[in-house]
């Protein structure tokens, strides 16, 4: 079904307005041949019946030159007598009396005496031929207007459908490639486009690829050294800070492919109880802090990518812990939010501007900022077709995930140490 704004439906319409316009015009144009034709027989007949009368023609006569104009005679109904008589005064004695009447494109001239009632019809038909033909050639030149231009436009079709077969996987277009008009030069730009994503896409790639590598090799290298040390306060010290940079890596690999439209979201049910777990496993923070989380909903149900939303909550209580001035983080949920709050004061700025890469609070250079946190949040969420969105009531500052939870169960507060 075409849209109303599409460029071949726009093409339809405009030829279905010049095809009837045409059609009307020619028709019109017609009568008016038809009428003018009528008024002009007319003419000349009433001249040449009005000479003949003034030369005292006989009736006889009148009627043989009639019939040589192409007249030929009729025999009238009672009601076209009726009305001639009625409509003229009859003739006086012996006299001839001629009147001429015109009904549509029909002439009749009507001779009457006292003896006689006449009637004859022009036999002239109109050639309607000529006028037939005009309107076929104009009809089928404006058909074969219609269909060049659809030929022409037709590519356009083609390459959206290419286009968005070609969402998944960058790739030329093979239509139109050797037409020399505008369509042919577009599709040709377009293809150079795409090769030049590709080529940006293999670079970034490799050097994806060659960052990870360089970056991993010395963490594994850090964490055999480690291993090596008979203090094992200090090896399990060092050995967190190395599990906590190869998380990092993995976490910008993975905000990496959702940038570039390649991770494959799979939404499922999953206790909550289980991210938090996994985010204790990702988390590096002070052992000796006590109660860092205060859980509310341990065992609610949550429909979500596991990997993507456990990354989500990740950032969000590290950085709510880590700007909390009692370094706790409560996990609350309402409906079918999940909450999670830390106390302290609001943010500076609005929650739009935390959600930039590398964000950094100009007014307070101190500050250690969000970096990529909030901005991972908001991609991870939002692969999901979830949303987070922030307020600060009563001393607390708020992030909502929304309509994530797909089944709440009560649970008396926990307090979780990491």
């Amino acid at each position: 079904m075409w849209r109303t704004s599409s460029i071949l439906f726009q093409v339809n319409i405009l030829f279905a307005f010049a095809f009837t316009s045409f059609l009307a015009v020619s028709l019109f144009y017609i009568k008016i041949q038809l009428d003018s034709e009528s008024v002009m027989r007319y003419n000349t007949t009433v001249k040449i019946v009005g000479k003949m009368r003034r030369f005292n023609a006989s009736i006889e006569d009148i009627r043989s030159y009639l019939e040589e104009q192409g007249f030929y005679e009729i025999i009238p109904n009672e009601e076209f007598k009726k009305k001639i008589l009625e409509s003229n005064q009859g003739p006086s004695s012996d006299s001839l009396h001629v009147d001429i009447v015109q009904e549509h494109n029909d002439i009749f001239i009507v001779l009457r005496t006292i003896r006689h009632f006449i009637v004859y019809q022009d036999h002239v038909d109109f050639v309607w031929t000529k006028y037939y033909t005009m309107i076929i050639l104009g009809l089928i030149i404006l058909v074969l207007v219609y269909i060049a231009l659809i030929n022409r436009l037709m590519p356009l079709t083609y390459i959206k459908q290419e286009l968005a077969n070609m969402k998944q996987n960058l790739q030329k277009i093979t239509y139109a490639t050797n037409s020399q008009d505008e369509i042919g030069d577009l599709v040709r730009e377009f293809n150079y486009i795409v090769e030049k994503l590709h080529s940006i896409e293999k670079s970034r790639t490799l050097f994806l690829r060659s960052i990870m590598h360089e970056l991993k090799t010395p963490i594994t290298k850090g964490k055999i050294i480690v291993e090596m040390l008979n203090d094992s306060k200090q090896q399990q010290r060092l050995h967190n800070i190395f599990e906590r940079l190869n998380n990092l890596i993995d976490e910008l690999a993975k905000i990496e492919e959702l940038a570039s439209k390649n991770y494959q979201v799979h939404k499922k049910e999953i206790l909550l109880v289980n991210i938090i777990n996994e985010v204790k496993k990702m988390l590096l923070v002070n052992k000796s802090a006590q109660n860092n989380i205060i859980i509310h909903c341990n065992n609610d149900l949550i429909k979500a990518d596991f990997d993507l939303f456990t990354l989500a909550v990740k950032n969000l209580i590290d950085n709510g812990i880590k700007y909390s001035v009692d370094s706790q983080v409560i996990i609350d949920t309402t409906k079918n939010d999940l909450i999670i709050k830390n106390k302290g004061k609001p943010l500076a700025l609005d929650i739009n501007e935390y959600f930039k890469p590398y964000f950094k609070d100009i007014k307070n250079p101190l500050s250690q900022g969000f970096g990529l946190g909030i901005y991972i949040i908001k991609n991870a969420l939002e692969a999901q077709n979830l949303n987070v969105i922030y307020q600060h009531e009563n001393g607390y500052n708020l992030f909502i995930i929304q309509n994530c939870i797909v089944e709440s169960f009560y649970d008396s507060p926990k307090f979780i140490t990491l």
